[in-house]
């Protein structure tokens, strides 16, 4: 058998990843008891501690208070596009909250 990880969730957030090779009910439900977890998820997705679980999916912390859930795309999306940048182009922009914009970075 193939070990598959499970999340560990509690207040919707995830706090530990454990890796199990077909784990009983009774194991599963003893780790829920023993670290007072809402509830344990297989994690068919690839999934980091502190990642939220709305009931369904698996999403990262939020990047900026702006940024909204995409549940179409499953990721998180600026308020603004990223700028499009020619070919070629060296261009790299970064996230700025406080003006929710893209500021283009100075060339390296």
């Amino acid at each position: 058998m193939t070990q598959q990880n499970y999340a560990f969730i509690k207040n919707n957030n995830v706090i530990n990843i454990c890796a199990f090779e077909n784990p009983s009910d009774d194991l599963l439900n003893h780790c829920k008891n023993e670290f007072e977890l809402d509830e344990i998820v297989l994690a068919t997705d690839q999934i980091s501690v502190n990642d939220t679980y709305d009931g369904t999916k698996f999403w990262p912390l939020q990047p900026f208070p702006s940024w909204i859930k995409n549940e179409e795309l499953n990721k998180w999306q600026a308020p603004v596009p990223y700028p499009e940048i020619e070919d070629g182009s060296d261009e790299k922009y970064v996230w700025d909250e406080n003006t929710i914009s893209w500021l283009l970075l100075p060339p390296a």
